[in-house]
């Protein structure tokens, strides 16, 4: 992709690391063609049981305790007679959506995983979706939340994806993302070696103007962006460490046979950027990008 998903500039410069960084608004993201089947390669059941994460449904209770915290924050924002229609953009296993169904009339969601959707359908019992949302026939449904956590970095053209939805989305609609904030302090110090830099999973790196510029050229006002933290457990710390290490696995790997591996730990290294933003009444007032 060469035109920034942001503020649709054209030319990018080149940026560290191999990234591509736009001239115009700062957006940066990764030069990197993939097709739709080498995409969902990546996010077979390894990718969420010993690449990106140790054991994904072992660490439920940390997953599930970032999106309390996150969830805590979204509710105040939403209006509990106006957004009832809850709809999750890479579900995963589904611990967000099982987490707030008792808050919403209907909680859906979508993800390209088969494993992750069989254990969202046949363990949780949740309403969600295999495939790509945009190949998807929505039959006229309706949507008043909108939830992509730590998804949007992962989509190869993330604005292509929110307009989708967003035409699902009436007015005074509401949706929540986070991800990684390449302009953060912790970012801008770590550079190419900044641990969420790694295409081709993660392709988009937002900041807190990017995000902004993306949403409002999608009719979206944003109402909050901060940087949130989040809870991991000893276990998937130490395994990222052995990695990076391997002097280290032998001591992780028995560390990981104990109690002490499911203990979760919370974090706050300023560099996630959560963003919440409000959809406009048509033909509402949209700022200059």
């Amino acid at each position: 992709m060469r035109e920034c998903v942001a503020c649709r500039a054209g030319e990018p410069a080149p940026f560290y690391g191999g990234l591509l960084r736009c001239t115009n608004c700062r957006h940066v993201w990764a030069g990197v063609d993939i097709r739709d089947d080498e995409l969902r390669e990546l996010y077979r059941r390894n990718y969420f049981f010993g690449e990106e994460y140790t054991d994904y449904v072992a660490d439920r209770a940390a997953l599930e305790k970032n999106f309390a915290r996150r969830f805590a924050t979204l509710r105040r924002f939403l209006d509990r007679a106006r957004h009832r229609r809850l709809f999750e953009i890479g579900c995963a296993y589904g611990f967000f959506l099982n987490a707030v169904r008792s808050e919403f009339d209907t909680v859906e969601g979508i993800d390209i995983s088969d494993d992750a959707i069989r254990h969202a359908r046949e363990t949780l019992g949740l309403r969600v979706r295999l495939g790509d949302l945009l190949d998807q026939d929505f039959d006229g449904r309706q949507y008043d939340v909108v939830c992509l956590w730590d998804t949007v970095e992962h989509l190869e053209a993330p604005d292509v994806y929110i307009d989708a939805i967003a035409g699902r989305m009436p007015a005074g609609s509401v949706i929540a993302i986070t991800t990684g904030d390449i302009a953060s302090v912790n970012a801008r110090l770590k550079r190419e070696r900044w641990r969420l830099i790694h295409p081709p999973t993660h392709l988009h790196y937002f900041s807190r103007d990017t995000m902004r510029r993306m949403l409002d050229r999608l009719g979206f006002d944003l109402v909050y962006a901060r940087h949130c933290g989040f809870y991991r457990t000893i276990g998937s710390m130490l395994d990222g460490v052995s990695r990076a290490q391997n002097g280290l696995k032998r001591t992780t790997r028995w560390i990981q046979q104990t109690p002490i591996a499911r203990w979760p730990l919370y974090l706050n290294l300023y560099d996630i950027l959560y963003a919440i933003a409000v959809k406009r009444s048509p033909g509402g007032p949209c700022a200059d990008s």
